[in-house]
């Protein structure tokens, strides 16, 4: 879940790095993650058109993390080992600068930010993943969508790097 409020985020924030979540590395690094992302990326669309919706989407998550995860290590030569602390993490820091939140916000057709959205896509990964009975009713429609929606995003946080 999303911190709705400046204290809850630093609580949030104070919490990962208690567990050590966060891990000092190279900030030339974060190029790593970015060509990476893009490799995923370009796979899920091979999942699709293969058949693998499951692996489609599990895959552009992989892949939006992995972009995020530039994002980070670019601006604070840090790596989060948790998706919901490397949110965070580029909540507590303003990492994404605001034009293009405001683009991802026009994306979303300002009905989520861009936290709720990866959170969003999170849950439909998760789905995809660990209850089997929805794979089968995974459908290519929206598989397709959720691939398209989470290329955008890449797109949109590569701007930065």
């Amino acid at each position: 879940m999303i911190p709705k409020s400046s204290k809850s985020l630093d609580n949030a924030h104070e919490r990962c790095s208690r567990k050590r979540t966060f891990i000092q590395i190279n900030k030339d690094s974060y190029s790593d993650y970015r060509d990476e992302a893009l490799s995923d990326l370009d796979s899920a669309h091979k999942e699709i058109r293969g058949g693998s919706l499951k692996w489609a989407i599990v895959k552009a998550y992989q892949a939006l993390f992995l972009q995020c995860t530039a994002a980070l290590v670019k601006n604070l030569g840090v790596y989060s080992k948790d998706h919901g602390c490397l949110i965070i993490a580029l909540l507590k820091n303003d990492i994404i600068s605001k034009d293009v939140l405001e683009k991802i916000n026009k994306m979303f057709k300002h009905k989520q930010t861009l936290y709720e959205g990866i959170d969003r896509i999170r849950l439909f990964r998760n789905k995809a993943l660990y209850f089997p009975k929805s794979q089968s009713r995974l459908a290519k429609e929206e598989t397709e969508k959720t691939v398209e929606e989470i290329r955008k995003l890449i797109n949109a946080i590569g701007e930065q790097l």
